[in-house]
Order: C-alpha cells, then sequence, then structure tokens
C-alpha cells in the first residue's frame, strides 16, 4: 500500500531543554503539536494516517517530566482527546521513564495546572494493564471530561512482548473507549514503544477494512512525522510478528466457517 507522506524538514526548534529528555529526542515544527493560542512547545508530535477513507490521528508525546505535567494535560484538553496510552511503567530497571502525572488515590483531586483540575474517578486491573477513568475540569467554566487513562504494563523493559495476545486486547479496548480527539500515546522518548502501537493499530484497521498494507511503507511514513518512530529492529519485527499472528488466527476462523475452501 502506497503512503502519501510530505517530506518533513528536521529543526531543532527553540525552547528550554528541560522540555525534553534528549537533544535527539525532539517534535520538529512541522508536526508539532502547539500549546495555547502563542503555540507554545510540547515535545508532542501529530501521527496522521490514511485508512481507506478515514484518517487515523494520534499524538505520540514524550512521558511527561516534572516540569511537563502542566503542559500536558493542557494539550490533552486543547486537543479534546479521551484516551491516553502510556506504553511504559514509571520505572523500569531502577530507571525513571515517566513522571506520574495523574491522581493515585480514589476521590482525591489535584490541579494539572492553575486551570485543569484532575480527580481519579475509578481505577481497573486487567490482564496486561490497568485502565483509569480520570476526570479532568475546566475550573473557569465548569466542564468536566472523562479521560480513559491505559497502561499497558506487560511490555518487558529493553524487550518486546513474548507474545501478542494482551496487546491486541489493550488496543481492542482502546479503541472501544476512544471518542474524540487524536489518541494520545508516549512511553519514555515517545518513539519506541508508542510506534510500535500506532503501526499495529494502523495494520489492524487496514485489515479490518480488507486494504492492503506494507508495514514498511507505514513505519517510514510515521519516522517522517516523528524521527525514531518505532526505535529498534525488535520492535520492527515485533510488528510484523503481532500482524502474522492476526492474519493466522483470522485465516484459522474462516477454515471453520468454510471448511471447503483450500488449505
Amino acid at each position: 500500500m502506497a503512503l502519501d507522506c510530505l517530506f518533513v524538514k528536521l529543526t531543532v526548534p527553540v525552547h528550554g531543554h528541560d522540555m525534553d529528555l534528549s537533544l535527539w529526542t525532539f517534535a520538529d515544527d512541522t508536526t508539532r503539536v502547539p500549546l495555547g493560542d502563542e503555540g507554545g512547545y510540547i515535545n508532542a508530535s501529530f501521527i496522521r494516517i490514511p485508512v481507506g477513507t478515514q484518517e487515523f490521528v494520534y499524538i505520540a508525546c514524550q512521558g511527561p517530566l516534572p516540569t511537563t505535567v502542566g503542559d500536558f494535560w493542557q494539550m490533552v484538553w486543547e486537543q479534546n482527546s479521551t484516551v491516553i496510552a502510556m506504553m511504559t511503567q514509571e520505572v523500569e530497571g531502577e530507571k525513571v521513564k515517566c513522571q506520574r502525572y495523574w491522581p493515585s488515590i480514589l476521590g482525591t483531586t489535584t490541579m494539572a495546572n492553575e486551570r485543569l483540575r484532575l480527580a481519579l474517578l475509578r481505577m481497573q486491573q486487567l490482564k496486561g494493564f490497568v485502565v483509569r477513568v480520570i476526570t479532568l475540569e475546566d475550573i473557569q467554566t465548569g466542564e468536566v471530561r472523562h479521560i480513559s487513562h491505559l497502561n499497558f504494563t506487560a511490555w518487558p523493559d529493553h524487550d518486546t512482548p513474548s507474545q501478542p495476545d494482551d496487546l491486541l486486547t489493550f488496543i481492542s479496548y482502546m479503541r472501544h473507549v476512544h471518542r474524540s480527539g487524536p489518541v494520545i500515546t508516549h512511553c519514555s522518548a515517545g518513539i519506541g514503544r508508542s510506534g510500535t502501537l500506532i503501526c499495529i493499530d494502523v495494520v489492524l484497521g487496514l485489515i479490518s477494512q480488507d486494504l492492503e498494507f506494507d508495514i514498511s511503507d507505514l513505519v517510514r511514513c510515521m519516522r517522517l512525522q516523528r524521527h525514531g518512530m518505532v526505535q529498534t529492529e525488535g520492535q520492527y519485527v515485533f510488528c510484523y510478528q503481532v500482524i502474522l499472528h492476526v492474519l493466522t488466527h483470522l485465516q484459522a476462523e474462516e477454515q471453520k466457517t468454510q471448511p471447503w475452501l483450500p488449505q
């Protein structure tokens, strides 16, 4: 499948380095998500992929730092997003991967910034991931939104999941609760696991519409929108393994319902 993507010029944006984990992981000006009326900086990029007559839109971003938690929630509000897919744990291998940016006690509230208030409404532990429903309130207008925070916990540090079922369940749940705005996904840098999630989700969307796909072309398209998406060879191979698993399962199901088909 051919994906039409414009070439993205890589330019280092002018901003404080305390907003980025690394000088090599930043949001390019042509695809970055602007904050507020003045277009402030956050390390987050729009990823737009055509899927048939639809366009799947994501925001791939760096995991919030202590200095960027308020900016992160401002982005969630301004983009009217209802789903956050967190693909890392807070700490892995004794290394902090992401600042905790959500309230951890049911019923308690905290201010994300001077305008947005958060509260944890409910939490559920499922196989391979945690579901949190968070209320996000604009205290100036009184408007309240419900955000599904999905934290995938079955991804080993410096590795890929040993089998795809938990991730496929996670993606199915993510699609089920998505209501509006881009799906926001982050890991630590917002390129490796986040890119892998987006790649698999897009291909599943193409398969569901019986459309052709080319994973290498898709990854190339994603990397033109955010540098380094699907970061490692292992993650790239994992994309193929997951899709092969799905196609094999679909073929087996088809054989059950239509046994006259050739093997």
